[in-house]
């Protein structure tokens, strides 16, 4: 069984596991202690486990320009379980609880050439695509910005059931 809860205490294992796991999706891209810390205290940060190994997270942050926006920074599944729903799941949670808070949008980027997880994000969740970027984190590193809103995404069943 695979549990989604909100990680809210910085655990020395915890963070050893969840740079393990951004460095295996990311590589020298992946957030580490530095990044991970920050965004547990200040953002919001959501795990799946199963069998209480962590197999995957999601984090998010407050986008100052829009208030009720959160910005979705990743999502790093475990190589083992992906493609098993881990990722839809913990998005899927994490979505519903940040609605709870009254976020209204959340704002992604992700590499367009990456076809399964535009997928993922606009046949699943409904996001939509707003904006491509050129050279984002450098030469070369085209990103498609995604919207979606919340208010609309919670009047869906749930993603996972």
């Amino acid at each position: 069984m695979i549990t989604i809860e909100r990680v809210q205490t910085v655990e020395p294992q915890l963070i050893k596991r969840l740079v393990q796991l951004e460095t295996e999706a990311f590589g020298i891209g992946g957030l580490n202690e530095w990044h991970l810390v920050p965004l547990i205290r200040h953002g919001r940060v959501y795990i799946a486990r199963k069998n209480f190994e962590v197999i995957g997270l999601v984090q998010y942050m407050l986008d100052w320009q829009i208030p009720r926006r959160a910005y979705m920074f990743g999502v790093s599944v475990a190589k083992e379980v992906r493609g098993q729903g881990v990722g839809t799941k913990l998005i899927d949670k994490s979505l519903r609880e940040l609605a709870g808070e009254n976020i209204e949008e959340v704002e992604l980027t992700v590499d367009p050439d990456n076809v399964v997880a535009v997928r993922v994000y606009e046949g699943k969740f409904g996001f939509v695509a707003t904006d491509f970027r050129v050279d984002e984190y450098g030469a070369g590193e085209k990103r498609m910005a995604m919207t979606l809103s919340l208010t609309k995404f919670i009047g869906k069943d749930n993603v996972c059931e």
